[in-house]
């Protein structure tokens, strides 16, 4: 596995060191370029991030979180076309009475089935409405991305290329075509109700049109359904996190936090990131580095937020390593602020909770004490939704350094077999010299000097599930192991999601071919 921080290190190389105000992906660069060019290109990404904020604030009230009119409006229009196809051909008592009076003024001789098949009309315009800001909010996403990877290829970085650009990318063209493919079908299925109201006899029941209508409208509201994808945007620092998932792990931890929260890491963010890191890393205190001050800045983070630290205590930790205003410079960023680092923090422990656990573990043994030469522990999730996550750690408490083999075997998952040759250090005269000191302070020494394996495992099949973890000596003795049984499963509401739109596109179909099918039967004679 290549170190992330060897990466943040390439990307930031022959950078100018000063600290600006306040760092960020659209700071001048170092590099001689077209500064007129930037400066457009700076202004350009400002303006349409400002149009980008005000739509995601709608898109999260009305679409993708909140009322979810785009889920509830394609159903209503549904259920109007069910009550308007049940009054065909008959008026209720109640419509004759009270309300036919007071529309016949403005429109002569509507009946109850036209009256209800112009309000689906309207439904329709409305959700064909809300699908319309989506495309102009997934057009600025799309837009501003480009922008801001020509911005990054052109002052020097090496962006394109960088893992993760390509599934970004993808992501947002993806999204962007389902969203145009379930928006022309909403808007064929307008159209078709509009012409049939016009130009169709619906008393009959058998408008052909009405059919087509009825079978887009599914249609558009299924492949929604079943291809919709999470939000994201640019606008926000971290708004392009759901757009990028994790590398395939067989991987020694070299620095363990970095290692995992920077796998989760999108890259535009990993730019930002790297431009801050340069900015401080002449103000890191003689005997730290950049590297160090990012893994315990995180150890912290996860310590504090778990409530192991306090406040006081996690700037007394941070300050033995930078000086205490620029804390609270870090803190108060206008993008890479505390908020950033705190979200980085939970998204790496949705994803990867087996490791925080390993974590949490190896602090309550070092409260009690270690009892043996060799300390060895493994965890995965108990119930894995697409990729595993297994991690193991090996601690040698022991007078010399040893040389172990790790095994991993599973039938269930991909790839069925890895081997680890591990050179494990002992730890026994840093534990001896921290004996004084906390299991807080204790625990980023004994991290470093554990060797952690974090193994990404790809099921072959649904149901339950076994991995086997084995430590043996170099002549293949069994010196712990362990048996994990683990339950494979795909996310409950995304097959209900799934479900429900694959229902839909079978109405779909059934709807549109019923009108079609009696004219091909009778032109070949049956």
């Amino acid at each position: 596995m290549v170190d992330a921080d060897e990466i943040f290190e390439e990307l930031v190389k022959g950078v100018d060191s000063s600290i600006p105000e306040a760092p960020s992906l659209l700071t001048e660069h170092s590099k001689p370029i077209n500064k007129e060019a930037n400066n457009k290109n700076y202004n350009d990404i400002k303006k349409l991030q400002e149009y980008e904020r005000n739509l995601v604030k709608i898109d999260r009230l009305f679409i993708s979180r909140g009322l979810r009119f785009v889920l509830v409006i394609p159903i209503l229009v549904i259920i109007l076309y069910g009550l308007a196809e049940s009054f065909t051909g008959s008026e209720p008592d109640w419509w004759i009475t009270h309300v036919s009076p007071i529309i016949e003024p403005l429109i002569s001789d509507v009946t109850i089935e036209v009256a209800l098949y112009y309000l689906a009309f309207f439904f329709i315009i409305a959700d064909l409405g809300l699908l319309g800001l989506l495309l102009m909010l997934l057009s600025l996403t799309r837009r501003i991305f480009s922008i801001q990877s020509k911005r990054l290829t052109t002052t020097g970085f090496t962006f394109k290329s960088a893992h993760g650009y390509a599934e970004m990318k993808e992501t947002i063209e993806g999204s962007f075509r389902q969203l145009v493919a379930s928006t022309f079908l909403m808007f064929l299925s307008g159209a078709f109700l509009i012409f049939s109201l016009l130009f169709s006899d619906l008393v009959s029941g058998n408008s052909v049109l009405l059919s087509f209508s009825t079978g887009f409208l599914l249609s558009g509201h299924g492949v929604y359904m079943v291809s919709n994808r999470s939000r994201f945007n640019t606008c926000e620092t971290w708004g392009m996190l759901d757009s990028f998932s994790p590398p395939i792990h067989p991987a020694l931890l070299k620095r363990p936090f970095s290692d995992v929260i920077s796998a989760h890491v999108d890259p535009l963010l990993s730019v930002r990131i790297s431009e801050y890191l340069r900015s401080v890393q002449n103000s890191v205190r003689a005997g730290n580095n950049i590297s160090d001050l990012q893994e315990k800045l995180l150890h912290l983070l996860h310590l504090r937020r778990s409530g192991y630290l306090d406040e006081s205590d996690f700037r007394d930790e941070l300050e033995v390593m930078v000086p205490a205003h620029l804390i609270e410079d870090l803190f108060r960023h206008p993008e890479l602020g505390e908020e950033t680092w705190e979200r980085l923090i939970i998204r790496a422990r949705d994803k990867c909770a087996s490791f925080f656990r390993l974590h949490d573990r190896l602090r309550m043994k070092l409260d009690t004490g270690v009892n043996h030469d060799i300390w060895f522990d493994v965890d995965m999730e108990n119930l894995v939704v697409g990729q595993a996550n297994l991690f193991a750690y090996v601690l040698n408490h022991g007078d010399e350094p040893v040389d172990l083999i790790l095994k991993i075997q599973t039938p269930d998952f991909r790839p069925s077999g890895c081997v680890y040759k591990l050179r494990v250090d002992s730890c026994k005269e840093l534990l001896d010299q921290s004996e004084d000191l906390s299991s807080i302070q204790k625990l980023p020494l004994v991290m470093k000097s554990t060797r952690i394996i974090w193994q990404s495992l790809l099921p072959e099949e649904t149901g339950e599930a076994t991995v086997t973890v084995r430590l043996e000596d170099e002549n293949g003795n069994l010196l712990s192991g362990r048996v994990l049984t683990v339950q494979n499963r795909s996310d409950l509401f995304t097959r209900l999601r799934i479900s429900i739109g694959a229902i839909f596109l079978v109405g779909a179909g059934i709807a549109i071919l019923s009108p079609i099918l009696p004219f091909f039967t009778s032109l070949i004679g049956l």
